[in-house]
Formats: structure tokens, C-alpha cells, sequence
């Protein structure tokens, strides 16, 4: 017991829990209010707090408090490191979502304070060997007598908890949440994986087509233009369309980028959501804070067809170019071709080994897309009667605090093999390390695309409702199949319609 009675001891513990607290929610301050790293903070920051705090009250906090700290965190890192191993790194997960909170009662109002950063849950589990480490260094600093076994064991227990943070830290790293999150999105108000800063109707320079003459029609006023959206790819197409027939359209958006009227949505005019959620306020205007009038993308799903039929819209569905629906696989994998046979065998769960179409000796990791996007749309119709069977999938915390399961979208790894469309591919750039094959002996290419010679080809689809009242909505689609309509499409890089 130390001197001054118990009375006092307890209070040096507490004190010394205060001070977790403080480090805890100074260090989420900082991270939160300064945009900094979360790893700059977990190694930097949190750091010079705590140790800050230690050195200040160090005449108060006697070596037994410092060694109970040790034995309290210590014991939370060997838990934190059974956790990441068991989930797989996967923070984001049901396992550390439920087990978390209890194991950080002891600093409760950090806990809760860092479920305000969006990231807060695994950098609050990669704090913990940090703070095993501070508590067995510092004990060393400022015990004056030591025996040299009770020097070495301090830093054998450091080096050890080092170790199980590093190993920590991997499997933070490579987590399934990050692993299979596909492209994320980070432009676009959240969007788009793509950065299309270069093709915004404002943008100077700029990198979208444009027609080498004035085009066949313009629309003045912003009252008088179909508002625009679509999947992700189709953007550059009906972005250089609107620059080519809304008057001003340039000045408008880019008024309403200044203005930031409305914080959620990245155009007034012409904006991109993505295919899914493009789709649904083309069909639900009501529901969202604008409406589309020109929806661009692939041909819709069956079960957008009926929430469509549901909701008594009678859709327009008008085929303005074509593109083709491609397969890829990693670089070094020896296979180049595959039938559309053995394609639908590999996805429905019958292949499941490279070596059974010709290639290594290996797992085949079949990818697929989150379901009523453009690309998991064409899959299924390219599928036919023939099950799709479950995707991989991966958890992560929802905006509401659930535990959401998500499809896993490509990843580079070993017997990958993952779907998406040409233009997305290849013109686009949007997946790295990947060489697209052949299917049925044929590659797609503009040409095989324009001739039929490609079996998997689709159209690229002009989506209105047939209720709309603007009349500009018709004249909208009469010039996409026009001569103006056709050459920006072709010049984006889709084969046309008429060819």
C-alpha cells in the first residue's frame, strides 16, 4: 500500500482514468477540428497529450497506478488483437461492433465521442497498444529503483505489445471493408469513383467532346431544361450534350456551385447520382429533393420495371448508342478466353477452379456488383434462367449505427475475375491491374461492338417518363438520335446506334 492510506491511492486512480479521458477526447478533438490523419494522431498526437499529462501530474502518479494502467491495457491489447485475427481486421464488422463497447468502458466518454469520426471505431481499437506501450515506458521513467530483471520486463512486454499492434494494424489495413469496397466515392458530393472535374459543363480546360459546329437546337432558360442524371460512365456522354444545347448552362451550374444551395447535390441541372439512385427519382420525384427528367444508362432491371409498372410510369426506354459488357481477370492470368457457357458455369457455383477452363491450378474469386446497378443488372439478363449464385460479402456499420451486410466489389487479388462495361474500363481507367479477355473467341472492341461480332453488346439507354410535361424532354431525345446526338456519343468513345 502506498503512503497516505488507500484513500489517496484511489484517488491517484482515478485521476489517473481522468487523464485516459482527457488524452482521449483532446485527441478526437484535434483529429476532428484540425482534418488531420487518423494515424498522425495515433502516433503522434495521442502521444504528446498523454505524455504531456503524465509529465505534468508525474509527482501525483506513483508507479503502482502506472503498472495497473499497464495491466489494464495490456490485457485490451490482447483482446484488440484476438478481435482483428477472428474478424479479419473488418472494424466495421458485427464482431467489434458489439464487443467494443464493453471493452472500452473504462475511457466511455472518448468512446462515444469517437463515434462521431467516421473512421472512429478502428482508430480507437489501434489506440489501445499505443497506450499499453506509454503506460509500460513511462513506468520505466519514473520508478527510480529497478533490479535488472524488472527492467527487461517492461520492455519485453513493450516489444510484445509493439508486435501485436503491428500485427493489428496489418489486418486493420487490408480489412474487407476496405478490401472490397470497390472504387469508393469521393467525388461528386460522394458519387462518383471517377474524378470528373476535367468534365464538369464548367470545367476550363475542359474534356468533354464537343460538336465542331453550332448544334441543331438550344434551350434557353433554366425553367425550360430536363434535368439530367445517370450511371456514372454515361456522365461525359450527357454532359457534352447539355454544353452542346442548354444556352448558359456553364454559367448556371457553376452558379449554383458558388451559391452551395443545395449541399447533397453536385449540379442543378445536369448532376450524376449514380444508376440506382438516378433511377428512383426518375420514378419517385416526389420522394427526393429534385426530379430527372433524362435518365442515362443501361436498360433498367426487372425489379425497376416493376416499381416502375407499380407506381403507374409508363417509361420511354430510347437506345442512343451501344456498349460492350465485359469480363476481365488480373494480368498474369494465363486464361484470355472463355465461352459465354463456361462464364455463366463460373457464376452460378458449378467452375470454381482457374483449371478447369484452361488456366492455373486455382480458386476462382467471381466478383459481382451491388444489386440494380447498371453492370449486376446486365449480368442478370446475360444470365438467363440460370442462378446467380450468393456474392461474396463483407459488414460494415450503416449511418445508423446497424450492421449492414455489402456486396464485395473487385478486388485485386489472386483468382480475381470481375464484370463492368468497356468504356468504364477501358476509356475511364477505373480498375487498375486487370486485362480484359475475349468472350466466345472475340474481343471487344469499337469495331466488334459496331459490327455484332461481339456477343455481349447492350445499349445505352435514353430513359424518360412518358407524363413528363416538358416539352424540350422529346426534343431532347430526337437529338441524341440525331446526326449531332450521334457524334457526340461516338466521340465519348460508345458505338452508335445506327451503325
Amino acid at each position: 500500500m502506498n503512503k497516505g492510506g488507500p484513500v489517496r491511492t484511489i484517488l491517484k486512480c482515478f485521476l489517473f482514468a481522468l487523464l485516459m479521458v482527457l488524452s482521449s477526447i483532446g485527441g478526437m478533438l484535434t483529429v476532428m477540428f484540425v482534418d488531420i490523419s487518423p494515424i498522425v494522431f495515433i502516433f503522434v498526437i495521442a502521444f504528446a497529450l498523454l505524455a504531456l499529462l503524465y509529465f505534468l501530474l508525474r509527482k501525483l502518479l506513483v508507479p503502482s497506478v502506472i503498472r495497473m494502467n499497464a495491466v489494464i491495457t495490456g490485457i485490451s491489447v490482447l483482446v484488440v488483437t484476438i478481435l482483428f485475427i477472428a474478424s479479419k481486421g473488418n472494424t466495421e464488422g458485427r464482431l467489434f461492433h458489439d464487443t467494443l463497447p464493453f471493452l472500452y468502458m473504462f475511457i466511455a466518454p472518448g468512446f462515444f465521442l469517437i463515434q462521431l469520426y467516421e473512421e472512429g471505431t478502428a482508430v480507437l481499437a489501434l489506440m489501445t497498444p499505443l497506450y499499453a506501450l506509454h503506460a509500460l515506458l513511462l513506468s520505466i521513467l519514473f520508478q527510480k529503483r529497478f533490479a535488472v530483471f524488472k527492467k527487461l520486463l517492461p520492455i519485453v512486454a513493450a516489444s510484445l505489445f509493439l508486435v501485436l499492434a503491428g500485427i493489428s494494424l496489418g489486418f486493420y489495413l487490408n480489412r474487407p471493408a476496405k478490401r472490397y469496397a470497390g472504387h469508393g466515392f469521393k467525388y461528386m458530393r460522394g458519387y462518383s469513383s471517377t474524378d470528373f472535374s476535367d468534365y464538369m459543363v464548367y470545367s476550363d480546360p475542359s474534356k468533354l467532346v464537343s460538336l465542331d459546329h453550332p448544334a441543331s437546337f438550344t434551350i434557353e432558360g433554366a425553367e425550360n431544361m430536363p434535368e439530367m442524371d445517370g450511371a456514372e460512365a454515361c456522365y461525359p456522354v450527357y454532359a457534352a450534350a447539355a454544353k452542346a444545347v442548354y444556352k448558359d448552362i456553364d454559367r448556371i451550374e457553376k452558379q449554383v456551385l458558388h451559391d452551395r444551395t443545395d449541399i447533397s447535390s453536385n449540379g442543378r441541372i445536369v448532376r450524376f447520382t449514380n444508376t440506382i439512385e438516378g433511377f428512383n427519382q426518375l420514378i419517385y420525384p416526389d420522394n427526393g429533393s429534385y426530379r430527372v427528367d433524362l435518365f442515362f444508362g443501361a436498360r433498367p432491371s426487372k425489379s425497376q420495371l416493376e416499381s416502375a409498372k407499380e407506381e403507374g410510369v409508363d417509361l420511354v426506354i430510347t437506345p442512343i448508342g451501344r456498349e460492350a459488357f465485359v469480363f476481365f481477370v488480373e494480368p498474369d492470368n494465363p486464361v484470355t478466353n472463355l465461352t459465354s457457357d463456361q462464364i455463366r458455369r463460373i457464376y452460378s457455383g458449378e467452375i470454381t477452379n482457374w483449371s478447369e477452363v484452361g488456366g492455373k491450378d486455382q480458386k476462382i474469386l467471381a466478383f459481382q456488383r451491388p444489386e440494380n446497378s447498371g453492370s449486376q443488372t446486365m449480368m442478370q439478363y446475360f444470365m438467363g434462367d440460370t442462378p446467380l449464385k450468393k456474392p461474396q460479402t463483407y459488414e460494415y456499420v450503416g449511418p445508423m449505427g446497424g450492421v449492414v451486410e455489402q456486396v464485395a466489389q473487385y478486388a485485386n487479388e489472386r483468382g480475381a475475375f470481375g464484370y463492368s462495361f468497356r468504356y468504364f474500363v477501358e476509356d475511364l481507367m477505373q480498375e487498375n491491374h486487370v486485362r480484359v479477355i475475349s468472350v466466345d473467341g472475340v474481343q471487344p472492341t469499337i469495331e466488334s461492338i459496331k459490327d455484332g461480332s461481339y456477343p455481349l453488346t447492350t445499349a445505352l439507354c435514353l430513359i424518360t417518363r412518358k407524363d413528363d410535361p416538358n416539352p424540350n424532354v422529346q426534343k431532347m431525345i430526337d437529338f441524341m438520335l440525331s446526326s449531332d446526338g450521334q457524334e457526340i456519343v461516338e466521340k465519348t468513345g460508345y458505338a452508335g446506334v445506327g451503325e
